[in-house]
């Protein structure tokens, strides 16, 4: 009840959160907040990829238990409740989901996208006969679950929305992209309008700033290579809810910890400067991802791909793959 009453506050908010220009689908951004209050509380938080003494099932297994369709089902039911554990991005694909299903009450999303947005998880059933699972970057699951700005990928593939993005710069020489990059001071970080331009409902991937706490840049980076020496991607899904001040909130499957049978679903806070890289996705086109039925499990995003231990991307690649022009 506290989360419903939270997100009907921020409702009160939401015509006027954005900058004038910003196109906003107001209905969206309530399905979203919406589909938010139907998961548990925590529920857990768990990566790994057996059961163990903790969990009793995987994150996937979840997944799978919670999308709920057969062959003769025109469109999904989705349980949330089944959904546990979870991680980060199991949760904002979960909650995409979720909303989908909550906003299309005229069935504008067509049987094909949703066999093709259920996750493939090493799970053999009619769907998925031969047990595949989806790597990053393959099918619909695959790009949702993917390093860098894997959603908001998803979202200019189907024409969905839009995404935006700020980057503080790196702090070590050896992770500046340009020689002029600069690692802007705290001040000049908080005051950047991307933060005024969010709305409660965004989809938001940080990239953590850890220069100050453990001495890494790997908030510049985005992405994992394959070298054991360089920074990699340190980053988290999850669906922004507001700024009060210099504090940011958003909701996700939050964790690890040293509880993390109590950890999962749940609000999470942070300061801005906390965070070196985001990127903000709006969906604004909800009927889009009827698109889906276009791509097929198998069809691969190579740049989302090589995100996941091949290279690294640049900022000027990612802008590219978010239809960013400027």
């Amino acid at each position: 009840m506290k989360r419903k009453i939270f997100a009907f506050l921020i409702l009160l908010f939401v015509a006027g959160s954005a900058i004038a220009g910003d196109r906003v689908n107001e209905n969206w951004q309530r399905a979203i907040l919406a589909a938010i209050d139907s998961f548990p509380e925590h529920g857990g938080y768990y990566t790994g990829s057996k059961p163990n003494a903790l969990f009793a099932k995987t994150t996937w297994q979840g997944l799978h238990e919670a999308y709920q369709m057969t062959a003769e089902d025109e469109r999904p039911r989705f349980d949330p409740m089944l959904a546990q554990p979870s991680f980060c991005s199991s949760a904002t694909f979960a909650v995409l989901v979720k909303a989908l299903l909550i906003w299309d009450t005229k069935h504008k999303i067509k049987r094909e996208a949703w066999v093709n947005m259920k996750p493939r998880v090493g799970i053999a059933d009619e769907f998925n006969p031969d047990g595949i699972g989806q790597d990053d970057g393959v099918g619909f699951w695959g790009r949702a679950n993917a390093n860098g700005p894997g959603l908001g990928v998803l979202v200019r593939e189907l024409g969905a929305g839009y995404s935006f993005t700020a980057y503080r710069g790196a702090k070590s020489e050896r992770n500046r992209e340009t020689p002029g990059e600069r690692y802007l001071t705290s001040q000049e970080w908080c005051a950047l309008d991307v933060w005024d331009r969010a709305m409660p409902g965004d989809l938001m991937k940080i990239f953590w700033n850890r220069n100050e706490s453990r001495g890494s840049d790997s908030g510049a980076i985005i992405g994992c290579n394959d070298d054991k020496n360089a920074d990699q991607e340190a980053g988290h899904s999850v669906i922004f809810m507001g700024c009060e001040g210099d504090t940011v909130t958003y909701w996700s499957s939050n964790g690890p910890g040293e509880h993390p049978e109590l950890m999962g679903y749940s609000m999470g806070r942070c300061h801005k400067t906390a965070i070196q890289r985001v990127v903000f996705t709006r969906i604004t086109r909800p009927e889009r991802f009827n698109n889906a039925r276009k791509m097929a499990p198998t069809d691969v995003n190579a740049y989302l791909s090589d995100l996941n231990g091949v290279r690294h991307s640049t900022t000027a690649e990612m802008l590219i793959q978010l239809g960013i022009k400027d």
